[in-house]
């Protein structure tokens, strides 16, 4: 029987972590997932058409396959992305002849190993399929290796059907955006929050991000970065940039607090401000990108300070990593370039500032030492712009604060 090649298609596997949870939680996910992809697709390749396939899978055809590829691989609760052709099989013969005919010029004087996925009713076993492949293309390798092969030929057979695998692309893996509560990242701008963002968006969670203005060159920079994690990891989630002016807390603290206190009072500060933000923004959740130990600020000692201080839950998924492990991160999700342009105006203290944890009533001597309504003051230039719509130097929009 003649083989019918069809044209080439992308197809899109769902993560893992989709496939493990239950029935219901799977049918509710993956219209989710289904959701996010086609926001990435729009973007990317418009002319792409997306359609279900199987429970946990995907088909993507016409349009540009490279550039609907690589969105795909942007788009959290993807595992795998492969371009595939499909062929119509009548037997295992014809399998291994068509499978040749496609595969042939990959393993031209390579070493090679064949693998096979195999669902429905046959006569032979995937390891049967495998061996007939593998014999098909033998004569035009330069032989088989099952350990380390330069080119592996996968096969993925359904029924009558097999869809026989030429490129591959890693997905982000993780969890849909939207399949968790939202979080409120505190976006200094620098290399780790932006990092700790992506961690929280892989883990389906929707973000806004808030960064609190220092020098006054220095918003766009952070929101920079914001709108570059928005745009290229963001699908699914409406993301909001916000700014609130923190120069004259700044300015209080440096001329009304001991120096080696300033860095812990500020992270408080922060937090309080951000607890405030995200009750009016109805987000359970507070985003940080502290490290154990990466500055003073950060020991474990300071953290359970600032904790104390907390009103809502602070999350801290890069508190295990190293900061080479932060910058490889960094590097990889496409941030680490424009973070590194950041200048730090954080750091308030004058000699050195205190590691070990102050006693909390010395804290709480430091915090009565600043004058009363610093926060509301603070939040009363709270601005805002969806990261979409963000353009640098344009004036963001005042958000009115609730009674």
């Amino acid at each position: 029987m003649a083989n019918t090649n069809r044209p080439e298609s992308i197809r899109v596997l769902a993560s893992s972590e989709i496939y493990i949870k239950s029935r219901r939680t799977r049918q509710r996910f993956m219209p989710i997932l289904q959701t996010n992809l086609e926001k990435a697709l729009g973007a990317a390749a418009p002319d792409a058409v997306l359609r279900r396939h199987g429970n946990q899978e995907f088909d993507v055809a016409a349009g540009d396959l490279n550039a609907a590829a690589e969105a795909a691989a942007t788009v959290f609760g993807v595992d795998r992305i492969d371009r595939i052709r499909t062929i119509r099989v009548a037997g295992l013969d014809d399998l291994a002849t068509a499978v040749r005919d496609l595969a042939q010029g990959a393993v031209q004087g390579r070493t090679f190993a064949v693998r096979v996925r195999r669902a429905g009713n046959h006569s032979w076993k995937s390891k049967d399929a495998e061996v007939a492949i593998g014999n098909a293309l033998f004569a035009d390798s330069a032989g088989v290796d099952l350990s380390d092969p330069e080119v592996t030929v996968r096969v993925r057979i359904e029924g009558t059907r097999a869809a026989v695998v030429s490129d591959s692309w890693a997905g982000p893996g993780g969890l849909p955006i939207g399949t968790q509560a939202g979080c409120l990242l505190m976006l200094s701008g620098g290399i780790d929050s932006p990092v700790a963002g992506w961690m929280m968006l892989r883990r389906g969670c929707p973000l806004d991000m808030l960064h609190f203005q220092l020098e006054c060159n220095q918003a766009d920079h952070a929101l920079a970065v914001g709108h570059e994690l928005a745009a290229r990891w963001g699908h699914g989630a409406a993301v909001n940039l916000h700014v609130i002016n923190f120069e004259p807390i700044k300015k209080e603290l440096s001329a009304a607090v001991h120096p080696r206190l300033r860095q812990v009072l500020l992270k408080q500060l922060m937090t309080e401000a951000a607890h405030r933000v995200a009750q009016q923004l109805r987000l359970p959740l507070i985003v940080n990108g502290d490290s154990m130990g990466q500055v003073s600020s950060q020991t474990a000692a300071n953290l359970i300070e600032i904790d104390r201080y907390a009103q809502a839950p602070l999350l801290r998924p890069l508190l295990a990593l190293t900061k080479q492990e932060i910058v490889d991160r960094a590097r990889a999700i496409g941030t680490y370039e424009l973070s590194t342009r950041a200048r730090e105006v954080c750091d308030l203290s004058e000699g050195r500032p205190v590691e070990t944890a102050a006693p909390s009533y010395r804290l709480r001597q430091g915090m009565n030492q600043l004058r009363e309504g610093l926060i509301e003051d603070a939040l009363a230039t709270w601005e805002s712009v969806p990261a979409a719509d963000w353009v640098p130097g344009l004036p963001l929009t005042p958000v009115p604060q609730q009674a």
